[in-house]
């Protein structure tokens, strides 16, 4: 039993070594020229011995872009439960169609093709409505850039939403000095557009594509000079109106006419007829792995749901997430969150509140393996895809990515070579190159999991 005891005692200064070696490792890139103009905050806990490893600067508080999601997603994750569904419905009464959207953020062409094909061919359709009255009608969120939109990552809010809201504009050149050959997906007729652009003529310019969104119109113009083959997405003005107008199109291809659209509720009466169901994980995939503002959004929208009525609105939903916080949590920290994707200009986090965030997602498993799943692998996936690709951090690292103007930020998990899970939060601030700051993030993950 003594020997036992003296070698124990003899082997504790080698296993504290690693946690010494990454602090000074950390110490000394927080000594880098870099952080002369950029702000750090650092935080790293060992989630298998349940103590902090690092802290610095944990409490200071950062607009955190898109890595808000994380805390949107653990709240809603723990709070709606994994087996919820975001749900479209289509109800028939006498010679109307309702659709009653619950804000389905993955909603697509393909469950659209199958919602048109439960509606019998030869049918008469007076009426199409749309029934919005889940959600308030503030299309964007409090402290969102005006000048974000027509992009398509900032799309007008709506119970009823599909291909995200938005188009794909699909550019390629042609032969030099002609109109270049472009794709909108999907095809509609509620936009139109003009091609004013002109293949490999640099005296034009850059290439643009845009909406008329100064006019709310959707008109999309395509100007200057393409060279090569080039994509953007743009947001549709009024999603519900979007999501009608293709619906009416997509029951005119299986021959069912549909006379007039319009919105209003389903009557008491009605007969649903088709469901779509989403579910949350689905949900929570695609705000994590691919970073989708509107998925992020519509996490916010259920929450609210939980203890108010329709229509809902995104602050509702933010209460649920400030009050999971200040009461699961503890956090007595003053911070602001007034959306769910980190777009608002008004979000304050701390590298402290985030970290016991996913400190307390780690101590229950069924939210954990949603979430870690779904976070972007270093190296491989999602917005990790370009990170780490070499090195001690390469597979070792899950993480959310967020970056906004002078804001760089991460947060995730990583695997440190004695086999450790940690938790970490890295918040930077105040820089010029995004490019500069992530590649000393970058370092910091690599002295995590060495």
């Amino acid at each position: 039993m003594r020997i036992r005891l003296i070698i124990c005692l003899l082997l504790l200064p080698f296993a504290a070594f690693p946690q010494r070696a990454m602090k000074n490792a950390v110490d000394y890139l927080l000594e880098d020229r870099l952080l002369d103009e950029v702000d750090a905050s650092v935080m790293i806990y060992d989630l298998d011995d349940d103590s902090m490893l690092y802290a610095h600067r944990g409490s200071k508080m950062v607009r955190p872009a898109s890595v808000l999601k994380v805390i949107t997603s653990v709240v809603a994750t723990e709070k709606l439960g994994c087996e919820y569904t975001f749900d479209t419905e289509l109800f028939a009464a006498g010679n109307n169609l309702y659709v009653k959207g619950r804000m389905d953020p993955l909603f697509g062409i393909d469950d659209m093709v199958q919602m048109a094909a439960a509606v019998p061919a030869g049918s008469v359709v007076d009426t199409l409505f749309a029934d919005c009255s889940f959600i308030d009608s503030l299309y964007w969120g409090s402290g969102w850039v005006w000048d974000d939109n027509p992009y398509g990552f900032q799309p007008y809010l709506s119970p009823l939403m599909v291909c995200g809201g938005g188009v794909e504009v699909a550019v390629s050149p042609s032969v030099k000095g002609k109109a270049p050959q472009y794709t909108v997906t999907p095809e509609s007729s509620f936009y139109s557009v003009v091609n004013e652009a002109v293949s490999n003529d640099p005296s034009l310019g850059k290439l643009t594509i845009l909406r008329d969104w100064l006019e709310d119109s959707n008109l999309i113009r395509i100007k200057g000079n393409c060279t090569k083959r080039y994509k953007e997405k743009l947001n549709m003005y009024k999603s519900a109106d979007f999501f009608l107008a293709l619906l009416a199109e997509k029951l005119d291809s299986v021959g069912v006419e549909v006379r007039t659209i319009s919105f209003g509720g389903v009557p008491a009466a009605a007969e649903r007829i088709h469901l779509t169901c989403r579910p949350l994980t689905d949900v929570v995939d695609e705000a994590l792995m691919e970073s989708d503002n509107l998925c992020a959004e519509a996490l916010v929208y259920h929450l609210a749901a939980i203890e108010n009525e329709s229509p809902l609105s995104m602050d509702e939903g933010c209460d649920v997430v400030r009050s999971f916080l200040s009461g699961e949590l503890g956090i007595q920290q003053e911070f602001s969150i007034v959306d769910g994707s980190g777009l608002s200009v008004y979000n304050y986090v701390s590298a402290d509140i985030l970290l016991r965030t996913m400190v307390h997602a780690c101590r229950n498993n069924d939210v954990f393996d949603v979430i870690y799943s779904r976070l972007p692998l270093s190296g491989v996936s999602g917005t990790m895809k370009n990170r780490t690709k070499d090195g001690a951090a390469y597979k070792k690292v899950r993480a959310k990515t967020g970056t906004v103007k002078g804001v760089c930020t991460l947060a995730g998990y990583a695997k440190a070579s004695n086999g450790h899970l940690c938790a970490f939060v890295i918040l930077n601030s105040g820089h010029a190159k995004a490019s500069e700051v992530r590649k000393w993030q970058d370092r910091v993950l690599e002295a995590v999991c060495r």
